[in-house]
């Protein structure tokens, strides 16, 4: 059936490619050119019928006739158009330029003019996607971000190819390693002679160029298919602070997929855990925070890593409420060293209760530090001796009555709420 005029909708779309200056700066004029020609190109390609108005620089404004649009929210499908302009992989000189895309919109229904215009800019104007400049010196910085976007352009393909894979490491108790409160998903490739290979560095650079979120939504994505393989499992993912927005690619257009996905299984939710990684400041807080709620009303658990060593502070950790905080692992790595370097992680762990009911002490690589660990009365542990990341999916080998257990225990857990006490864990 064809679809007639009647059967369309008309909304103008300003889409901008966010990193057009750091591409300039880094590959030149040229390059950044031949990216807003290559957006052009994909987002015809996407949308059907479109009628180019202006490009200009860093910015494509059209108007589009695409039937989804009528029976979509629009929000939904800008989120999933610049997701999939990302996706699409351009190509300058043998080398692989990782695209940073986002989009504001309003209905059009007749000619366009000033206020739709206005419109779309300050919905495009909401995203939380960094502009990509390069900062410091202009050679050396341009050569790091090629080395950056060569090495975070090489995962992301590895991770599309499906020639990547998740390993999972159990927390556990520190007086019995059976009694697992959920698994963390770490991301590995094969190396050249069969061994793993952690991704952290790729996905370093990724947060460097400012575009982790490429990679977060497909590691998101391929841990929610775990779950609903499974409904034993309970999860966790780890994302970067910089993703922390349901505004990523524009106002209302971040996230969508996920959270329509889990609205419509809510089992899934509650078996999940997002990490906050961490490792990089949050673009916006009030966004990183509107996330978090809009997870939680779901059912979604939210844990911050690197406690004591990252870039939250004290009062947006308290904000963010999460129910679990995670110690970072190099205060146990260190705390032999000193009687001062031990006595900080009682005083971590001791902070961290203030946040969080649930703490895990991270880095737990030998039997001292086990011993430490429970010597300060930690609930949950993660680390080497008690469990390397493991292809095995540990969840998968526990019988019926078992698995029931710790599905109760994983939601008594993680509903507590904050105080200055220990909390007890019971299967």
């Amino acid at each position: 059936m064809t679809l007639t005029k009647t059967h369309q909708t008309e909304y103008l779309l300003v889409i901008r490619l966010n990193n057009f200056l750091a591409i300039e700066a880094a590959f030149g004029a040229d390059a950044a050119r031949r990216a807003i020609d290559h957006l052009c190109r994909c987002a015809e390609r996407q949308l059907g019928g479109i009628d180019l108005r202006r490009v200009d620089r860093e910015e494509i404004e059209l108007v589009a006739r695409y039937p989804l649009m009528q029976c979509m929210p629009v929000a939904s499908l800008v989120d999933t158009l610049c997701a999939a302009l990302a996706a699409e992989p351009f190509r300058y000189k043998d080398q692989d330029i990782l695209l940073s895309v986002s989009a504001g919109h309003a209905f059009a229904g007749g000619p366009v003019g000033r206020a739709q215009e206005h419109e779309a800019r300050l919905r495009l104007a909401a995203s939380c996607l960094s502009a990509g400049q390069l900062s410091g010196s202009c050679a050396e910085s341009a050569a790091l971000y090629r080395k950056d976007m060569a090495e975070a352009a090489v995962l992301l393909s590895r991770v599309r190819r499906g020639a990547t894979f998740f390993t999972w490491r159990p927390v556990s108790r520190p007086d019995d390693g059976c009694a697992i409160l959920y698994y963390e998903a770490a991301l590995r490739r094969v190396g050249d002679t069969g061994e793993q290979i952690d991704c952290a560095d790729g996905y370093a650079a990724l947060e460097r160029i400012g575009l982790a979120h490429l990679l977060d939504r497909l590691m998101i994505e391929d841990v929610v298919r775990e779950l609903e393989s499974d409904p034993a499992a309970c999860l966790s993912v780890a994302i970067s602070a910089q993703s922390l927005s349901l505004n990523l690619h524009g106002e209302g257009a971040g996230w969508t997929g996920l959270m329509d996905r889990l609205k419509r299984d809510p089992r899934l939710a509650r078996r999940l855990v997002v990490e906050i990684g961490d490792n990089s400041a949050m673009p916006c807080f009030r966004d990183a925070l509107a996330f978090v709620r809009a997870l939680r009303a779901l059912g979604v658990r939210i844990s911050v890593a690197r406690f004591g060593s990252g870039h939250a502070s004290i009062g947006q950790l308290m904000a963010l409420s999460p129910e679990v905080v995670k110690l970072d692992s190099p205060f146990m790595h260190t705390a032999y060293e000193s009687e001062r370097n031990r006595l900080r992680v009682g005083h971590l762990l001791g902070l961290a209760r203030t946040i969080s009911p649930t703490v895990i002490v991270d880095g737990v690589e030998s039997p001292w530090h086990l011993h430490l660990a429970a010597e300060e009365g930690a609930e949950w542990v993660a680390g080497s001796h008690l469990g390397r990341p493991s292809l095995r999916r540990g969840w998968l080998n526990t019988d019926y009555g078992d698995s029931v257990a710790a599905l109760a225990a994983f939601n008594s857990t993680l509903h507590q709420k904050p105080s200055g006490n220990v909390h007890s864990f019971s299967r």
